[in-house]
C-alpha cells in the first residue's frame, strides 16, 4: 500500500493559485473598482470571507452610495438640515476615499459630524450629534488609518474626534446649542453624552482592528522576503556545492595530466641519451615545477573534499561507462534505448566526463519526474563536435507517480560542464509531453577556448 506524502506549503499555494492564472474578464475588473476586493484594475480575485468583508469596508463604492441615501434622507426627514446633501456627500465619499487616501476620509467624516452639530434640530429621541450614517463612515475611515498609516495618525484622529464631541457636549450643557425642538432643554438630557460615548468606544476598536492588519500585512511580507531570501541562499548553496563538486573532478583528472608529467621529466635524463647538462638542469626544473603544482593541487583538494569524501580516488567515468548506466535505469523500470558513435580515441578527459555526467543526470530526471517513459539517449561525433541529446516521451498512464521534490542542481550543473568546456545546453519539453536535453560540445581549437575563457 502506497503511503500519500503530505504536499508541501508551496505546493499548497501554488495550487490555490492556479485559478489565478486565467484571464481576468471585464466583470470582475469592473468590481476591483468599485469593492476593495483586489488591487485596481486587477480582476485576478475570488469570493472569499475578505472579499465579503470588503464590500463594507474601505474603497467600497456600493456601500459609499448607500450611506449617501440613508445620510441624506434622515438629515432632511429627521434633523431639519435643509442642505444635508453636502454632509451625505461627505460621508459616503468617505468610505470611497478611505481606501487610498485614509486621513483625507477621515476630514470628512468630521466635516460631516460638525454639520450635524451646528445644523440640526431633533427630537429627544434622535442620535447626535453622531448619526448611524456618519458612525459607519467614522468606524471604516478609522479603520483604514489603521491598517494603512502610522499609529499616531489613528490616535490624533480618534482624539480629534473626542475634542469635537466634548465641544458639542459642552455646548449643549452651556446652553449654546440647543438641537432638541421638541421639549424644554431642562427637562430633555443631554442627548450627546451616550452618543459620543459609544462613538468613542467603538472608534478606538476600529483603529485596533485596522492597526492588528496592518502588523498581520508586515508580519506575512516579512516572512514571504524570508522565504525568498532562504531559497535564493539555498540555490546559491546548491550552486556552490555543484561547483565545488566540479572542481574536485577536474582536479583528478589535471593531477593525472601533472603526475605524468612529473614523471616523464624526471627520468628524461635517464631515459634519453646525450642529453647536455642545461638539458638535464630543464628537466630537472619542470619536475620540481610540477611536483611543487601537484602538492598545491592535492592541499587544495583536501579543503574541497568533504570528511566522507577523503578517499575517494575512482578514476572518473566516461562513455564507455554508458551501456552499464542505461542498463543500471532500465532495471529500475525505465527503458532506455541507447546508441553511442564512433569518438575519437584522443577524447579529453572533461568532454568525456561531461558527456557521461549529462546523459547520467537527464536519465536521473526521467527516472524522477517521468517514471516509465521511453527514453533515448544518442551521442554522436560530427564536425569536431560532439553532440549528446536525450529525449524522453511522457510517463505512461497509471504508472509509478513522478517525484515532486527535487535538489534543483540536475540541468543547473550539466549547463555549468558544458559551459566549462566551451558548449552549449539546451532543454525544454517536447510537444508530446516528455523533455529533451540537447548538449553541444566542441572537439577543435580548444585552445582558443580555454584561452577565450
Amino acid at each position: 500500500m502506497k503511503s500519500k506524502t503530505k504536499p508541501t506549503k508551496p505546493e499548497r499555494r501554488a495550487r490555490r493559485a492556479k485559478p489565478e492564472l486565467t484571464e481576468p474578464g471585464p466583470v470582475r475588473t469592473l468590481i476591483s473598482y468599485l469593492i476593495p476586493a483586489a488591487p485596481v484594475g486587477n480582476g485576478t480575485w475570488r469570493w472569499r470571507f475578505t472579499t465579503t468583508l470588503a464590500i463594507f469596508g474601505p474603497g467600497s463604492v456600493p456601500f459609499g452610495l448607500l450611506l449617501f441615501a440613508i445620510e441624506n434622507q434622515v438629515l432632511q426627514a429627521d434633523y431639519g438640515i435643509a442642505w444635508s446633501a453636502l454632509p451625505a456627500a461627505a460621508t459616503g465619499a468617505a468610505v470611497v476615499l478611505a481606501r487610498f487616501r485614509p486621513l483625507e476620509a477621515w476630514a470628512l467624516v468630521l466635516a460631516s459630524f460638525l454639520a450635524t452639530v451646528f445644523g440640526a434640530s431633533i427630537s429627544q429621541w434622535e442620535p447626535w450629534p453622531l448619526t448611524s450614517a456618519n458612525l459607519f463612515a467614522f468606524l471604516v475611515a478609522l479603520f483604514a488609518i489603521g491598517r494603512d498609516r502610522r499609529a499616531w495618525y489613528g490616535v490624533l484622529a480618534w482624539l480629534s474626534y473626542l475634542l469635537a464631541a466634548l465641544f458639542a457636549v459642552w455646548s449643549v450643557n452651556a446652553h449654546r446649542l440647543d438641537p432638541v425642538a421638541e421639549s424644554p432643554y431642562a427637562v430633555v438630557p443631554n442627548p450627546a453624552s451616550d452618543n459620543i460615548l459609544l462613538g468613542a468606544m467603538l472608534g478606538a476598536l476600529a483603529f485596533l482592528i485596522g492597526f492588528t492588519v496592518r502588523i498581520w500585512r508586515q508580519g506575512r511580507e516579512r516572512v514571504a522576503e524570508e522565504e525568498r531570501v532562504a531559497e535564493t541562499e539555498r540555490h546559491q548553496r546548491r550552486l556552490l556545492e555543484e561547483r565545488t563538486r566540479i572542481a574536485r573532478e577536474l582536479h583528478d583528472i589535471v593531477a593525472h595530466h601533472m603526475s605524468v608529467i612529473t614523471v616523464q621529466s624526471s627520468t628524461a635524463e635517464y631515459r634519453l641519451a646525450d642529453l647536455t647538462e642545461e638539458a638535464k638542469a630543464e628537466f630537472r626544473s619542470i619536475s620540481g615545477q610540477a611536483r611543487e603544482s601537484l602538492a598545491e593541487m592535492r592541499r587544495l583538494l583536501g579543503v574541497l573534499r568533504s570528511e566522507d569524501e577523503a578517499g575517494a580516488r575512482e578514476p572518473q567515468p566516461g562513455p564507455e561507462a554508458l551501456q552499464g548506466l542505461a542498463e543500471a535505469v532500465e532495471r529500475a523500470g525505465t527503458p532506455v534505448s541507447l546508441e553511442v558513435g564512433a569518438l575519437p580515441e584522443d577524447l579529453p578527459e572533461t568532454v568525456a566526463l561531461t558527456v557521461f555526467r549529462v546523459v547520467q543526470e537527464a536519465l536521473s530526471n526521467v527516472v524522477r519526474h517521468a517514471p516509465g517513459a521511453q527514453a533515448v539517449a544518442e551521442v554522436r561525433t560530427a564536425n569536431g563536435r560532439i553532440t549528446v541529446t536525450v529525449v524522453n516521451g511522457p510517463p505512461p498512464e497509471g504508472g509509478v507517480a513522478p517525484d515532486p521534490h527535487g535538489s534543483g542542481l540536475g540541468l543547473v550543473g550539466m549547463r555549468e560542464r558544458v559551459t566549462l568546456d566551451g558548449g552549449t545546453v539546451e532543454t525544454g519539453p517536447t510537444a508530446d509531453g516528455g523533455f529533451r536535453v540537447h548538449a553541444v560540445l566542441p572537439l577543435e581549437d580548444r585552445s582558443t577556448i580555454e584561452e577565450s575563457q
